[in-house]
């Protein structure tokens, strides 16, 4: 399947859904309390407006499960504590740990991790929305060998359990072939089936577009059924599109990314504030960016999976219920004998 060119038009700079909410000076200014910030009240219509989107356990449907892929060190972690943050009238949270060294074994994200609604979506009253699940996972190196593909392909499909390290599949697809991997993978119980990917790369111009690894992506994400993919540069507040246009250009256009499935992001972290008021609350202003990306990855797709009908039970053998009926009658008339 060939992929069109998306050529970002002059308001993916000026315009877009993200761009707006920043300035060119990225004056974001933490408050003590979010009320101050000026943004605080389109953070909440965007919550509600999320909520709305998402539904109640009576719509019918299942949560979306949203799998976070990248390379180290490009902010997957850092994006999942942002976006946990950005649904939270509480304070961010480091919910996931973040931290990585450029090398995949000194990475702290090591397993294949489920953050349900219950574990990030902190709110001051309790609500029954149907908050997407997010997986978390190692990063992966820059490659678009079989192999890779392969063990995207078993993200997507769900075939990696809770817990599991990607690195078991990667040494068992080295030793044996992604066909024997898949092979093995395929036999095991779907875990969470990939409804959404966001893709992460840090938005660094010293650091390598990882080129093969976008390609994987894009293989994988179409190998069964089309799932779509989102993605985000981070690190904006160092990097603005001004400085790094080409970076952007190029990024979109190996995921075949229009502009409503694009995001230029700034994380929450010490860079941004540098008095760490974000331990105790949220800054709206950092928010609400976020929340728009998240409006377009949940929106809700015609192939998006339904809730699963409950299959009913069997229905009883007839002989079985003649020969329940005997046993108790049996069973009546030992006790009647033994009582005489």
């Amino acid at each position: 399947m060939a992929r069109s060119k998306i050529r970002p038009e002059k308001d993916v700079w000026d315009n877009s859904f993200v761009e707006q909410y920043y300035n060119r000076d990225h004056d974001i200014v933490p408050h003590e309390d979010p009320k101050d910030d000026p943004k605080y009240d389109e953070k909440n219509k965007l919550i509600r407006r999320v909520q709305d989107i998402v539904g109640t356990h009576g719509s019918g449907k299942p949560p979306l499960n949203i799998a976070i892929v990248g390379t180290p060190g490009g902010g997957k972690s850092s994006l999942l504590n942002t976006i946990f943050a950005s649904f939270s009238t509480e304070r961010w949270t480091e919910i996931v740990p973040f931290g990585s060294f450029g090398r995949a074994h000194r990475q702290r994200t090591t397993r294949f991790t489920s953050y349900v609604k219950d574990t990030y979506y902190k709110r001051r009253e309790p609500d029954d929305y149907l908050m997407p699940t997010f997986l978390d996972m190692t990063g992966f190196e820059d490659d678009e060998s079989e192999k890779c593909v392969a063990l995207l392909e078993l993200v997507c499909t769900g075939r990696i359990k809770e817990n599991e390290e990607l690195k078991q599949a990667k040494d068992y697809a080295a030793n044996n072939g992604p066909g024997a991997l898949l092979e093995r993978y395929n036999r095991g119980v779907c875990h969470r089936p990939v409804d959404r990917i966001i893709v992460v790369c840090t938005s660094n111009p010293l650091v390598n577009l990882p080129e093969n690894f976008l390609n994987a992506v894009w293989e994988a994400s179409t190998k069964h059924r089309a799932i779509p993919v989102y993605g985000v540069l981070t690190c904006r507040d160092k990097y603005p599109p001004d400085v790094v246009r080409d970076r952007i250009e190029s990024f979109r256009n190996l995921l075949a990314l229009p502009k409503c499935r694009f995001a230029h992001i700034i994380n929450y972290c010490d860079d941004i504030d540098t008095e760490g008021l974000h331990f105790d609350t949220t800054i709206p202003s950092l928010d609400v960016p976020v929340l728009q990306l998240m409006k377009q990855v949940l929106n809700p797709r015609q192939d998006d999976p339904p809730l699963p009908t409950p299959t009913p039970p069997p229905p009883l053998d007839i002989l079985a219920i003649v020969a329940f009926i005997f046993a108790v009658m049996a069973f009546i008339y030992v006790l009647l004998i033994s009582n005489r």
